[in-house]
């Protein structure tokens, strides 16, 4: 079976929703946290939690609205649609917050969709409209602080050792799972970091280029030819080497 396990910020957004909202709420001070964790100086929930702080005192209406205005690639709609209509499993697997997934997702009639991702509480303070962010962390790997939603435990999690892992991605926080996937569209970041890893990988610009791709995918598959939908070597060793502890 195929399943595929897409990102979400930047990826079915048109940007980084999570960094956006924490540099809109908590400032410069935001800033300089993404910078000091994509630096390595600090973890990924460590800059989680100091963004959150900083962000803290809000309102949250201006939260609220400034989420309603962020924008996704719409043809990821049609896309959503061609998985259901094919029967393949997709999943969205994200290093963000869930209160902004799932508020993004309702909004554009997706939120049928299973997500996994970081969870934000929003809690009135003292009676007033301003917001105190408190950010948990259920689904982080304790033997690694690279992100703090472990992409790579959820989607070998959800997937059987003949499934065919399709992962679709453009960051960070992508880089990790893709050493495990069967098929990668990439761009952007993860794009420049597949073709410095000698990942293979289909370029993306849209979703609806991903679908074009994947219909083309599978006519192969059905022709007996499968010239790309089939387990990749490298993504076999590396789980190998996950399960030996290597």
């Amino acid at each position: 079976m195929i399943k595929i396990f897409i990102d979400f910020d930047g990826t079915i957004t048109k940007k980084d929703v999570g960094d956006s909202m924490f540099i809109e709420f908590g400032g410069e001070a935001s800033r300089n946290f993404i910078q000091q964790y994509r630096s390595g100086e600090i973890s990924a929930i460590e800059c989680f939690k100091l963004e959150s702080e900083a962000s803290s005192g809000a309102i949250k209406k201006d939260l609220d609205d400034f989420l309603d205005k962020q924008e996704i690639d719409v043809s990821f709609i049609e896309f959503h649609k061609y998985c259901g209509d094919e029967g393949i499993p997709h999943f969205i697997l994200s290093d963000g917050m869930d209160y902004y997934i799932e508020r993004i997702l309702k909004r554009f009639g997706l939120n049928n969709i299973p997500f996994f991702s970081n969870h934000l509480d929003l809690t009135m303070h003292d009676g007033t409209d301003e917001v105190i962010l408190n950010p948990t962390f259920p689904l982080r790997d304790e033997e690694c602080d690279r992100c703090a939603c472990c992409k790579r435990n959820i989607m070998l999690s959800k997937s059987a050792d003949d499934d065919i892992i399709v992962y679709i991605g453009e960051g960070f926080s992508d880089r990790c799972p893709v050493r495990y996937a069967d098929v990668v569209f990439a761009k952007d970041e993860l794009l420049i970091y597949c073709q410095q890893e000698n990942i293979s990988f289909f370029e993306y610009r849209s979703f609806a280029e991903v679908k074009i791709r994947l219909e083309s995918l599978l006519t192969q598959k059905s022709s007996k030819k499968n010239f790309g939908l089939r387990k990749r070597r490298q993504a076999q060793l590396a789980v190998r080497d996950l399960l030996l502890g290597g």
